[in-house]
Order: C-alpha cells, then structure tokens, then sequence
C-alpha cells in the first residue's frame, strides 16, 4: 500500500525544494557587447570572460576593481582595444569562431573552457568542439591563457557539434564536472545539455557523459534550443541553469531546472523560466550564477536594447548582473522511531521536523554552521538523535551520546552520512571518497577511501548482525565490508542516482533507494511498492525502515514523505 504527500506533478516548486529568483534588470554593468558572460573573483577584482568582440578578439575578458559589480567595468589596458584572454588559439583551430568560456580555479590555476570550429570550418555548422586554456594567475591587468592543446576535448560531431563549456565543483563530493551543450545549430536534430566528470587535473574528462535535459519544445514552446548550461549545488539542490530560444530574438530566456545529481538526469520538478525579456533588457540569456566578493550570489548575462536584437541593425549584447534570491533549506534525511509510530526529518540548516510520535529533542536550527547538515541518525531507543554535517561535525540530542567527531580536521571529501551501532554506544561516519571514521565502540572494519571510485559514496548502513557495515555509491555501487555482499545497481543502465540505503534486522538484506524515488531490494529485505516511474516535484532523498512492518519511507528535498506498507504520519 501507498500513502504519501507530493505537489502534483508541474506545479509551482515547492519553496524548500530550491528555487531561485533574479532582480528585473537596471542599467547594464556594461553597456557594450559582451556576449556569454561568465564571471569570477581573483584577489580584490572580477573578471567576466566572455565570447570575443571588437574589444577583445577570440575571447574577450573586463575587469573590475570597484568591489561593485553592477558598474566600473573596462578593458585590461584601458583602452577600446587588445582585452583578448586568448589572444593566440591552437593551430587546430578556426580563427575568430572562439566562444562561451567557462572560467574556473582548480588544481592550483585557472582553467578556461571554450568552444570554437575546426580550421577550415565556419563556426556554428556542426563542427565546433571544446578546448581547454589555463592561466597560473589573473592580474587586472593581464589574464590571458593559454592553449597548448593539439586537438578538442570534446566534439559530438555525431550530435550537431559541442559548444557552452562550464565547470562546476560538486561541495558534497568534492568532484569536478564539466556541462555543455551538444548540437551548435548546424543540426536539424534538438538540443542536448551534458555533464561529464573532469579530471584531477582538469585536462581531460572521465568515464561517460550524462544526457542531463534534452530540448523539449513540444512541452515547453518557448525551448526553439536548450544551451548555455551551468550547475550550481546550494543545500544539496542541484540546479541546472540554461539559456533557451533563440539568442538573436526578443523570446531568449534564462531558466532552470532541478537536478538529482551531477550525472543524473535533470526531470525533478518543473522547468521554470526565470527572465524573460523586459525593461531595458530584450532577449536575456547566456548567463552564469556567481557569488560577489560580499557573497551575495548573482547572475551575470547578456541581452540587447529593445527594438534591435541583432547586429545587422546595430545592436549589442550588453552585459547585465542581477541579484538572485535563493530559497534552498532542502529536507537531507529521514529516520524511524522505534517502534513503527513516527519520524524525523532533518533538512540542510539542521532543522527538525518530528512526525507521529517522534520527539523533538533540540536541532541546529538557527546556529552558526560551518557546513550543511547531511544526515540525521536515530538513537536504538528513539530517545535521541545524531546529526552529522558535511565537514564532520557530529551534534548530539536527547540521550544519544557524543563520541567524537570530524569537525576541525582536515578531509579529503565531505562527510555524507553516519550510522550507530546496534547499542547507540557509538557510530560511524563515511565521507564521499568512502572514507570511515569509527567513534565509541564502533569497530572499523574497513573503508573504500584512498581507492578508486566510479562514483562518490553517499550513504552508509549497519549491518546489525555481524557488526560490519555497507558503503553505496552515488551509481548504486554496494561496497561490504565484515557485511555480506547481496548485490549492487552499478551495472544497470539508465537508473536514476542512488540517493539512500537501509539494511534488514537480520543483516542479511538491504535497499537502495534511487533519486527518482525507485528501489531496489537485495537479499531478505522485500520490496514493498515505489515512486519509481511516477511525476516528482523533487528528488528523493533518504529512505528508512518501518520497524513494525518491515515496510518503508522515502523522504524528497522538498520535504515529501511517501510511505510503503508503513503508517504515513505526515511531510512538510
């Protein structure tokens, strides 16, 4: 039986589900072509690199050091000339087809991703590929890279071309990716928007490209194309921004949709356009979400005069910079009582929902955090809780005790979850790179840190028989360790992120719970219904064990709790 709460399927997003708003745009920051923005902070000064024009040939990049970035920008030498970050392009390369850079730091320098056709190609016919360029520093007066590269990193010709490069560094996990957009307009076939992992060192991508949002014009009129992709995580919400129509018309957009994860397809909840065209600014699009040097997180973008949103009559793409408002106080984890009757929830501020006969005993809430908090971890007795958060601070309530913790140590990945052992005289935590740190009287019987991973871990369960413990991974993958191994969903194609795991009172089963609300039951643990398959406002999140039935709950960012062969006690 199923019994749950959910938004229907399309509505607005849920305002702790993550969402986000964008100032009416003003006056523009600069009021001169400045297509494809993307802007960082290096020192006391922003830079925004964007796709070259007479100012600035192949890619052009503005400075700032007024500390304000809605005016004050100009040329690295100050003149209307030579403010080029490429100012020489790889031989393989078409002269003067140059666009979209992705700018970030990243192994100790600054990487710059971009697209341009292949020599002897014009651009936008099929045949633009990615490139990389790197920089040791930036100077306001001298940020140019360069690219010794003697071929692209990417091409997709079999897609229509890959152009709108942007790297993006997952806080969770530590991992950093690389989105872009295949088809550059000189195919008849839609829109697709990619991730890929990146590298240790930026250089090269690993593994496979995800198919994050394909062009759905048929859903969604307005996405003539999908492009200009950026992923952004705030409180475990991903977002994935994109530019949509047609970049020389009043009808280009921003909008987002929210994602499960990095390598996940992107259809939790409803893709929502963000700016249209109003005011002083037709036709916005190109943009890219940064945070200023006060930490105020803003949207950079470019969009024309109204009347002229071309060159052929004269027109500019001028560079505008909005201020964004972020709603993100996403739901993390979920944990039972005892005895079947009741529940908490925990969202990222490490505030506590309690459900049934779940007790509140104190929460995080409105305390000075140094990260987010990922999981919350009931007592054996429901008489208390753990919370955990992603630099290892452990935060004890009721009478579950306080054994130690990762706070103020340095980690080489965030920690993502925690589980006790079967007394409550102790407890685990396990980081995204599978690292285990024991506390109390729990033993350490191993760990996947220092090893290879496909994909980061996300959760950690007890097996409570023989005292060990299982690891998953975010691709489903089942690491044991003194627990048997029942199997794993690594190798399965097409299935959504794993997001959760439980384990049976036996030791002798265990589910997964995936981002789409999907299970997947192995050894003695049964399967007791899903929302695998069915609409979701957001992804799930965490699932946990009815202790009477045997049946189970999942928990979505959004705070809905659907509940299988399990009392359904309420959701935010």
């Amino acid at each position: 039986m199923i019994t749950g709460s959910a938004n229907p399927a399309g509505a607005a997003l849920p305002g702790n589900a993550g969402s986000l708003t964008v100032a009416a745009p003003g006056a523009p920051a600069f009021d001169a072509d400045a297509p494809d923005p993307d802007v960082v902070t290096s020192g006391s000064t922003d830079y925004a690199f964007t796709t070259g024009t007479a100012l600035g040939n192949h890619i052009q990049v503005l400075v700032d050091t007024s500390g304000s970035t809605a005016s004050g920008w100009h040329s690295t030498i100050g003149q209307n000339y030579g403010s080029s970050a490429l100012p020489v392009v790889p031989s393989w390369e078409q002269v003067n087809t140059q666009t979209s850079p992705g700018v970030f730091y990243w192994d100790g320098h600054w990487i710059m991703y971009y697209d341009a056709a292949q020599k002897g190609h014009p651009g936008d016919t099929g045949s633009n590929c990615l490139s990389v360029a790197t920089a040791t520093t930036l100077d306001p007066t001298d940020a140019v890279f360069t690219d010794t590269s003697s071929g692209p990193l990417v091409c997709d010709a079999s897609l229509g071309g890959a152009i709108d490069p942007s790297p993006f560094i997952d806080t969770r996990t530590g991992i950093a990716y690389l989105v872009w957009k295949s088809n550059d307009g000189g195919s008849a076939q839609g829109a697709s928007l990619w991730s890929q992992q990146l590298s240790a060192d930026g250089m090269s991508l690993v593994g496979a490209p995800t198919d994050l949002l394909d062009q759905d014009s048929v859903r969604h009129p307005w996405e003539a194309t999908v492009e200009n992709p950026q992923l952004v995580e705030q409180g475990g919400v991903y977002v994935l921004l994109f530019s949509a129509g047609l970049w020389d018309s009043d009808s280009y957009s921003e909008a987002y949709v929210l994602c499960s994860s990095p390598t996940s397809a992107c259809t939790a909840g409803s893709t929502t356009q963000i700016l249209t065209s109003s005011g002083s600014a037709s036709g916005p699009g190109g943009g890219s979400l940064f945070q200023s040097q006060s930490g105020q997180w803003m949207l950079a973008y470019a969009a024309w005069r109204p009347g002229c949103t071309s060159y052929a009559c004269g027109g500019a793409r001028r560079l505008f910079i909005g201020t964004v408002n972020w709603n993100t106080d996403s739901f993390r984890s979920i944990a039972a009582t005892p005895d079947g009757q009741g529940y908490w929830l925990v969202d990222s501020d490490g505030a506590i929902s309690a459900h049934g006969d779940a007790i509140s005993y104190g929460s995080m809430a409105g305390k000075p955090l140094a990260s987010p908090i990922n999981h919350i971890a009931a007592t054996p007795d429901g008489r208390g809780y753990w919370l955990v958060a992603g630099d290892g601070g452990v935060f004890a309530f009721g009478d579950a005790g306080y054994f130690g913790s990762m706070g103020d140590h340095p980690l080489n990945a965030p920690v993502v979850a925690m589980t006790s052992t079967s007394d409550g005289g102790g407890y685990w935590l396990v980081a995204a790179d599978g690292g285990v740190f024991a506390f109390g009287d729990a033993a350490f019987h191993g760990s996947m840190g220092g090893l290879t991973l496909n994909a980061p871990v996300i959760d950690i369960a007890t097996d409570s028989s023989a005292g060990g413990y299982w690891e998953v991974a975010l691709d489903g993958g089942v690491f044991a360790f003194d627990a048997p191994f029942l199997g794993s969903v690594a190798s399965i194609p097409h299935v959504a992120a794993t997001t959760g795991i439980d384990s049976s009172p036996s030791g002798a089963g265990y589910r997964l719970i995936g981002a789409d609300g999907g299970v997947f039951a192995f050894g003695d643990d049964p399967f007791h219904g899903s929302m695998g398959g069915l609409a979701l406002n957001a992804p799930v999140i965490g699932i946990a064990r009815d202790p009477a039935t045997g049946g189970y709950w999942e928990v979505a960012t959004d705070g809905g709790v659907f509940a299988f062969d399990a009392a359904f006690f309420g959701a935010e």
